[in-house]
């Protein structure tokens, strides 16, 4: 990850959020709560391997040819 220092973003026109982040964020949020993890960093590396992995299968299932 960049520096943090380096990323100070002072403008709206600085931001561009990509079209699934909202809802990334907001499944994310709905399963933390709903766990109520003792160790939120574990919790949420688990849950976004979880994603990676299951993006992984659905694009390779939707990239194979038949």
């Amino acid at each position: 990850m960049a520096d943090i220092k380096e990323m100070r973003l002072f403008s709206a026109e600085q931001i561009s959020v990509p079209e699934e982040l909202p809802l990334i964020l907001k499944n994310y949020s709905k399963e933390v709560i709903r766990n109520n993890p003792a160790d939120i960093i574990a919790f949420s590396a688990r849950y976004f391997e979880t994603l990676r992995e299951e993006q992984k299968k659905h694009v390779d299932t939707i990239s194979r040819p038949k």
